[in-house]
């Protein structure tokens, strides 16, 4: 495929698909496994994360894909929007849309990505540029939270607690959420364009305190017995909070996160169609759609409380393997073998 992106595009498409959909949630299980010393563990987490996109940065033309890790990869993305597409469509029947029957949902959602993928690849990249001030809109309500806080939350941090850090390391993988679209997308900016340095300092920077506010803030507003009930605890926040030009802040933010997420599932068909396309296709329309047809049907067999748990329970160990391991091992791999991505 034949495409460029500027600087600002790039870290803008991994920002929203390092954060679409799992934002909402990611706090409960870190806390849950690392106590008070969540926050903590985040930053651990955090400088972990930067150490990997910096390796991602010099070694990203190593990252050659043969036709077995292609397919790898494909089948990874599309199982992994099913799950995402069928998270979001249990949270809207859990929070506004009830009564709503799951299959409409579910077209609603392939049906706007799949009409973004038949397009230009510059649609689904420029679409994001629209929710930036609605993504940030969530830390200037989630300030309204402040006189609710409780700051001895945040304490006591047991800093040798080995087993409590790691299983808080391990569950902090949902931050890390396609991380590897890095390695994906790296080749298609300009070549005049520089990302070490400076540039992918403060895309980190970003990235952590949009994150570390609603760690903090997570922990600060419920107390760790009540943490366990709360499956999305920044949409209770914002529930509790009252304004005066809507009824409740936390549908009209469902909405907003709703927004978010489906560009995050386009995002995630236009890597479909990068990895699948970059060997000459027939027939490459009838492919996207056909992507798009597995993923109207496959979100159905997940979109159930106890299916959705098991998922949420289990997936940070999938991240791990096709987030952190599997590039690295690949990237060694082709580095020993001198094959660059051309």
């Amino acid at each position: 495929m034949n495409f460029s992106l500027s600087k600002a595009q790039f870290f803008l498409l991994l920002f929203i698909i390092q954060t679409g959909v799992v934002y909402i949630s990611f706090q409960t299980p870190l806390i849950i496994y690392s106590q008070h010393s969540a926050w903590f563990v985040f930053i651990l987490a955090s400088l972990f994360h930067y150490g990997l996109l910096f390796f991602f940065e010099r070694y990203y033309q190593s990252f050659f894909l043969n036709g077995f890790f292609r397919w790898v990869y494909l089948i990874y993305w599309l199982l992994i929007t099913a799950v995402l597409i069928a998270y979001m469509g249990y949270v809207l029947a859990s929070w506004v849309l009830p009564q709503t029957p799951e299959w409409l949902v579910v077209m609603l959602i392939v049906g706007l990505s799949l009409y973004a993928n038949l397009v230009r690849p510059e649609t689904v990249i420029n679409i994001g540029v629209m929710l930036i001030p609605i993504i940030f809109l969530f830390v200037i309500f989630l300030m309204l939270a402040v006189p609710d806080l409780t700051w001895s939350n945040l304490f006591p941090v047991e800093w040798n607690h080995t087993k409590q850090i790691m299983a808080g390391m391990i569950h902090s993988m949902y931050a890390f959420f396609g991380i590897e679209m890095y390695l994906i997308y790296r080749p298609f900016l300009k070549q005049d364009l520089q990302v070490k340095g400076k540039p992918l300092l403060i895309y980190q920077l970003v990235l952590f305190i949009f994150y570390f506010l609603s760690v903090v803030f997570t922990q600060m507003f419920f107390a760790l017995e009540e943490i366990q009930l709360i499956p999305e605890p920044i949409m209770y926040i914002l529930k509790s909070q009252e304004v005066n030009f809507v009824k409740r802040l936390d549908i009209f933010f469902i909405y907003i996160w709703l927004s978010w997420s489906i560009v995050t599932v386009m995002i995630y068909g236009l890597s479909f169609r990068v990895l699948y396309l970059s060997k000459k296709r027939k027939h490459p329309k009838r492919s996207i759609v056909i992507y798009h047809l597995l993923l109207a049907i496959l979100p159905l067999f997940v979109m159930q409380f106890q299916r959705i748990e098991f998922v949420k329970n289990s997936i940070h160990y999938v991240l791990i393997v096709f987030t952190i391991l599997l590039p690295m091992m690949i990237i060694c791999w082709n580095k020993w073998r001198g094959k660059r991505v051309s």
